[in-house]
């Protein structure tokens, strides 16, 4: 099951540029398979976004399903912050 990073506070969903199975870059949600390795990766994917309070973004798991939706909300569109309440709701906002 995929982990992303969710701030504790905001909700936000770590995002960022990355390059798919065919090398086309995209911006989607970043995530990882293994929790060791997300928490390995975490401080030099945050600096690279410019996100700082690393120890408030927490790694959480979510379906495959769940992980296509945010990237279908990002929308490939790096100006587009993703946010997910308490009790899973999605909302976008712009940069």
């Amino acid at each position: 099951m995929p982990i992303v990073l969710r701030h504790s506070q905001t909700g936000e969903i770590a995002a960022c540029l990355m390059r798919n199975v065919y090398d086309f870059e995209y911006y989607g949600a970043k995530f990882w398979q293994e929790e060791a390795e997300a928490e390995r990766e975490k401080q030099q994917l945050l600096e690279a976004i410019g996100q700082p309070d690393p120890e408030r973004w927490v790694p959480i798991y979510v379906d495959e399903s769940r992980l296509k939706l945010f990237n279908v909300k990002l929308n490939n569109d790096p100006n587009r912050r993703l946010y997910m309440n308490g009790e899973g709701k999605l909302t976008v906002e712009r940069r």
